[in-house]
């Protein structure tokens, strides 16, 4: 069985580290001191890197991670790491002795090249969602940035979201003015305020919550749509719509 942890880095990014049998997998590690006291302390090996984009906050830690782990092996998106093992969309990742399998998801947008990887129930993505929030569109289009989202609402609603910062949060005093009358919204709003209080993660959380509560992961709901046109009189599209929303995010 892989367990995942989840670590506290820099100033809201979180480190997965997924682990099996005495071997492990770092995922995104934008410093190197979280991930290598918990290697250490658990006494794993590391078998690999995982990285999702070239962001400074995801890849900072890789040079010296690798320094104290030689044997590992980097698999990145082009233009991430020099030195990588090279996936793309589609590409299949085996991990752990076969005990992590996962496909990687073109989904670009925060960056262009950036992936996201599914497998076991288990969502990787990077910078592209956060819990009731999605990343910034720093490079593609807002059409690519839906297009990819809507990737994720073809998984099945049980798969566990590990996304790179904790931002649920702040993303939920947004998404409270974007979609007020939403109940779900506002039970997620009390759970994640307990978890925050007592200092612990929003990260993992499910997709079926997020196809719930997450207005950017629901262009097409009557509400978010409203909403959208009282922002941007003219956001008729998908596409639109998910703009207006997202830069309106941008503004909040």
């Amino acid at each position: 069985m892989v367990k995942i942890s989840v670590l506290p880095a820099l100033e809201s990014n979180y480190i997965h580290i997924a682990a099996r049998g005495g071997c492990a997998v770092v995922v995104d590690p934008g410093e190197a001191a979280p991930a290598l006291d918990f290697l250490a302390r658990e006494r794993l090996e590391l078998e690999a890197v995982l990285l999702t984009h070239r962001h400074a906050d995801h890849i900072a830690g890789v040079g010296e991670v690798l320094s104290a782990h030689s044997r590992a092996r980097v698999i990145a998106p082009e233009k991430t790491w020099s030195g990588a093992e090279i996936v793309r969309d589609g590409d299949a990742v085996s991990l752990l002795d076969g005990g992590l399998e996962l496909r990687a998801i073109a989904t670009p947008g925060h960056t262009l090249e950036h992936l996201s990887f599914y497998g076991g129930g288990i969502l990787f993505c990077g910078d592209a969602l956060f819990g009731c929030g999605c990343g910034r569109v720093f490079e593609g289009t807002m059409a690519q940035m839906r297009e990819s989202l809507a990737k994720f609402r073809e998984l099945p609603g049980e798969t566990l979201a590990y996304c790179g910062h904790e931002m649920t949060e702040a993303n939920i005093r947004f998404a409270r003015v974007v979609d007020g009358g939403n109940r779900i919204l506002r039970q997620r709003e009390r759970e994640v305020r307990v978890l925050r209080a007592e200092g612990r993660a929003t990260v993992p959380f499910s997709l079926a919550g997020e196809f719930a509560a997450n207005p950017f992961l629901r262009w097409d709901a009557p509400e978010i749509i409203a909403a959208a046109r009282r922002r941007e009189h003219d956001a008729k599209t998908a596409d639109e719509v998910f703009g207006a929303i997202r830069r309106w995010k941008d503004s909040f």
